[in-house]
């Protein structure tokens, strides 16, 4: 079983903001292979369902985006997942606008909710897609950045890399974490 868990802030305050694209990566992603999440369990909103014959195991955090490490472990010993079988779908801020990353392993890169998963976890060996939200501009605390909505004219961006995203976890879970990023970490936004 393979488990794709998004990261995000609970609520609607936070539906939109750029910290929330992990939920709305998982959230098209839900449309597109018809599972419901809707199951609260293991301190997260989750939905299971198929990829080819692969099983799968879509969940969203309860918890703040800083607390993520307690629902990832929660659904890591609940539903047995190995580490390798965890896949982390989060924002970057790093990251070009829209640029898609997967990467094997690695560090949180100073992501509050990665970090937050490696230290409940007590590893750091874990898939995971990053979505590049872009820097702030130097006038804008980057903590009040991650929580403000995308403009109009980034949403026309973001659309499509949510769609990018969810195609490359589709190929991921198919032909394995290699073709994915030979494909995704390669290609323009």
């Amino acid at each position: 079983m393979i488990l794709f868990l998004g990261l995000g802030n609970p609520g609607k305050r936070y539906l939109k903001s750029r910290h929330n694209l992990g939920f709305r990566v998982l959230d098209s992603l839900a449309r597109r292979l018809k599972v419901d999440l809707k199951t609260k369990r293991y301190k997260s909103l989750m939905g299971r369902g198929r990829i080819g014959r692969k099983r799968i195991v879509l969940a969203q955090p309860l918890t703040f985006m800083n607390n993520s490490g307690v629902a990832a472990a929660s659904l890591v010993r609940g539903l047995k997942i190995p580490l390798k079988n965890l896949i982390i779908v989060c924002d970057d801020i790093d990251l070009p606008l829209g640029r898609i990353r997967i990467r094997k392993k690695g560090t949180s890169g100073g992501h509050k909710g990665l970090e937050s998963i490696i230290r409940y976890l007590k590893s750091n060996e874990f898939p995971r897609l990053r979505i590049g939200i872009g820097r702030p501009s130097q006038r804008i605390d980057p903590k009040d950045y991650v929580l403000k909505n995308f403009t109009r004219e980034e949403n026309l961006l973001v659309k499509k890399a949510i769609d990018r995203a969810g195609e490359a976890l589709i190929l991921l879970v198919k032909e394995g974490i290699i073709p994915a990023m030979n494909k995704y970490n390669v290609s323009e936004p």
